[in-house]
C-alpha cells in the first residue's frame, strides 16, 4: 500500500515540477512581449497583467505542493531536535496529521466555494473567462499538497510503529 501510495506521489511530483517549469516558461514569455510590445511597437497586450497574475498565482500553489513533496517548507524546528528520536517522529507525526486535517479542511472549504452558483457565473474583467477556472487551480493544488501530506504522514507512522527505523 506505502509503495503503490509513494509510486503515485512521486508520479505526481513530477507532473507538478512539469507544470511549474511550463507556467514559468509561460509566464516570463508573457511578460518579455508585454514588455517588447509595449516599448517598441506602444501597443501593449490588454490581457496580460490579469493572465500573468493568474499564472504567477498558479505557480505559487504548485510550488507550495511541490516543496510539501520535497519536505521543504521552512520548519521551527529547534525545540524538537533536543527531544529524544522516538518523542520527535511523534510529534512530526502529530504534526503531520495536524496539517492534513487543515488541508482537507481547506480542500473541502475550497470546493464548496467554486461551486456555488454565484462564483460559477462570475467572469474576469477583462478576459471575461469564468473566474472558477482559476480559483480552480486552488482546489487542484490543495487536492496535491492533501496527497503528498497524506503520504509522508503514512511514511511517519509506519517509521513510529517501527521504531523509528527507516
Amino acid at each position: 500500500m506505502l509503495a503503490l501510495l509513494s509510486w503515485f506521489d512521486d508520479w505526481l511530483s513530477r507532473v507538478e515540477k512539469i507544470l511549474l517549469i511550463t507556467l514559468t516558461f509561460g509566464l516570463v514569455t508573457l511578460l518579455i512581449a508585454q514588455v517588447f510590445l509595449r516599448y517598441v511597437f506602444n501597443s501593449p497586450l490588454f490581457w496580460a497583467e490579469e493572465v500573468a497574475v493568474q499564472v504567477f498565482v498558479a505557480i505559487s500553489f504548485f510550488g507550495v505542493s511541490y516543496l510539501i513533496y520535497q519536505k521543504q517548507l521552512v520548519v521551527i524546528d529547534f525545540i524538537t531536535l533536543i527531544l529524544p528520536s522516538s518523542f520527535r517522529l511523534a510529534i512530526e507525526c502529530a504534526f503531520q496529521i495536524i496539517s492534513l486535517l487543515a488541508l482537507m479542511v481547506m480542500l473541502v472549504l475550497t470546493f464548496q466555494w467554486v461551486t456555488e452558483p454565484m462564483v460559477q457565473n462570475e467572469l474576469s474583467p477583462t478576459t471575461q473567462l469564468p473566474r472558477w477556472y482559476n480559483y480552480a487551480v486552488l482546489l487542484i493544488a490543495l487536492g496535491s499538497m492533501s496527497f503528498h501530506q497524506l503520504r509522508h504522514c503514512f511514511k511517519s507512522l509506519s517509521e513510529l510503529f517501527r521504531g523509528g527505523k527507516s
